[in-house]
């Protein structure tokens, strides 16, 4: 369960983190600017507005990952998170998203995938090639694989959990909602 004991878990996620830092710090540079202007800075909307794109840029950008725990592959997203038993999947495939199949039910993570280019440079080195010869995609597809094989009867498989991004659900909403209300009063 979510790192419990101490164990840190491997997080993993492609695409958004150069783009995500240099957004948080261009809102960051406007917010200052806003402050410290010796004219008028920004409208009163502006500020919570700015917040909100802040957020907007964590939640969108930062936040989606996959994320091994010693018992259960987290597929994170924008503003949900499934927590998925290893005992409990029965197929994993990473292509431009990840996708974790469970009996019937279908999940996915938008945090972590490849590109068609990775995708099929990965079945020309074939499953036989050295490690180094793949993408970190189809690695992280393989470490799934094999912490599902060694379950067995007398193993807890433990059930599929959403659980919300409440903090930033909460603070797109009430930012949202200043945004508003400064924009109508002021």
């Amino acid at each position: 369960m979510q790192s419990e004991g101490g164990e840190k878990a491997e997080r993993y996620s492609s695409g958004g983190l150069v783009s995500g830092v240099v957004g948080l710090v261009a809102v960051a540079a406007m917010l200052g600017y806003g402050l410290v202007s010796d004219r008028d800075g920004f409208a009163p909307w502006a500020y919570p507005a700015l917040l909100f794109a802040g957020v907007l840029v964590w939640a969108v950008l930062l936040r989606p990952a996959v994320l091994l725990h010693r018992d259960e592959v987290e597929l994170r997203n924008v503003l949900h998170s499934r927590f998925i038993p290893f005992a409990r999947i029965t197929s994993v495939q990473i292509n431009q998203m990840t996708v974790v199949v469970v009996d019937e039910d279908r999940f996915v993570g938008s945090g972590f995938g490849r590109s068609r280019l990775t995708i099929n440079r990965d079945a020309k080195a074939g499953p036989g090639a050295r490690p180094e010869e793949h993408s970190v995609g189809w690695l992280v597809e393989e470490k799934v694989r094999r912490r599902m094989k060694p379950h067995d009867a007398f193993t807890e498989r433990g059930e599929v959990r959403r659980v919300w991004a409440l903090p930033e659900i909460v603070a797109l909403a009430v930012l949202g909602v200043a945004t508003l209300v400064a924009l109508l009063v002021g």
